[in-house]
């Protein structure tokens, strides 16, 4: 079986939610499903304690069944060590890709292989599967850019805010911004070798802010263990309207300007815009079709009117 397609519109990955589920947990599972979550993520290793590993490997099967209805991408959380039985667990092909918290190159090397097996043994084409590598230690920091770069399949860094954290010995609650470094770093890291970031800003009242102040800082999308999150993030994570419409003022404004043999020109709102403007607003566009694809996808009715409410409030999604 072919696994259903990543969700890229051109070279653009849209994962602006990554709701992360128990396959033991047959209400988290119900409630992924109904949800309008990006990806979903089945859980082997991350939050499941060691002793139940193997009962949830034997529950992935009928979990990831579930899930297809979705339309999400499904993603499997794994690790170095347990990929190539987490990976035989879960069936022929309903997977994208995985997750995985890893320390070193060598272990995101490691996870490489057991999808490089895996692949022809259930008939995908080789290279198909992606990887989305989870920071969630110093170690991990320490070899960000090294981690990046570690594998073609990775299209994404992902920050794990509350494991990383317990790791520093700071509760949630008391952490203040100590990741404001480790956000900048993970998506300066990204960028450099041309793949996504994904976490949630700190500041904020609500997730829609939180999320939407991460995407003016260059992360797209970010994991989350409650699917009540799932609108809230996918909203954030969406440039607004009015982004949407200054964008495009901002091009055709320009365009202008070129055509006239000039470099710079003020907007209606009264700042000027030059060429240098010109490309953060070809990302907003992008991004933007990329989101409203995304959202088509879906395609029941309930998601179109799910959409078109998230628009009417001043979001694409």
């Amino acid at each position: 079986m072919k696994p259903p397609g990543t969700w890229v519109q051109g070279a653009t990955l849209v994962r602006r939610s990554l709701l992360v589920v128990s396959p033991l947990d047959d209400g988290a599972l119900l409630n992924a499903a109904n949800s309008v979550a990006d990806a979903i993520v089945v859980d082997l290793t991350s939050r499941i304690p060691k002793t139940w590993r193997d009962d949830a490997r034997r529950a992935t099967p009928s979990a990831l069944e579930r899930l297809l209805s979705s339309g999400a991408d499904l993603l499997l959380w794994t690790d170095a060590e347990g990929a190539s039985a987490d990976l035989a667990a879960c069936g022929s092909g309903a997977i994208v890709g995985v997750l995985a918290a890893v320390d070193t190159p060598e272990e995101a090397h490691s996870i490489d292989g057991a999808l490089a097996t895996w692949e022809p043994a259930n008939n995908i084409p080789k290279g198909t599967l992606t990887m989305e590598l989870v920071l969630a230690s110093a170690k991990a920091m320490g070899n960000v850019d090294q981690l990046a770069a570690a594998s073609r399949r990775t299209v994404a860094l992902a920050l794990d805010d509350e494991l990383l954290l317990h790791e520093m010995g700071v509760s949630a609650s008391d952490s203040s911004d100590l990741l404001t470094y480790h956000r900048g770093k993970m998506a300066m890291s990204a960028r450099s070798a041309g793949i996504q970031a994904h976490a949630l800003d700190i500041v904020g009242d609500s997730i829609i802010d939180r999320a939407a102040a991460a995407r003016q800082a260059g992360l797209r999308g970010a994991l989350c263990f409650d699917s009540t999150e799932v609108a809230s993030l996918n909203a954030g994570f969406s440039p607004s309207n009015e982004e949407i419409e200054a964008a495009r003022q901002v091009l055709e404004t320009m365009q202008v300007a070129v055509d006239g043999g000039r470099g710079a020109v003020a907007l209606s709102s009264g700042q000027m815009a030059d060429l240098a403007n010109v490309r953060g607003a070809q990302a907003v566009i992008a991004w933007s079709e990329a989101v409203e694809a995304r959202v088509l996808s879906f395609g029941s009715a309930q998601d179109k009117l799910l959409a078109q409410g998230e628009r009417e409030t001043g979001r694409v999604a």
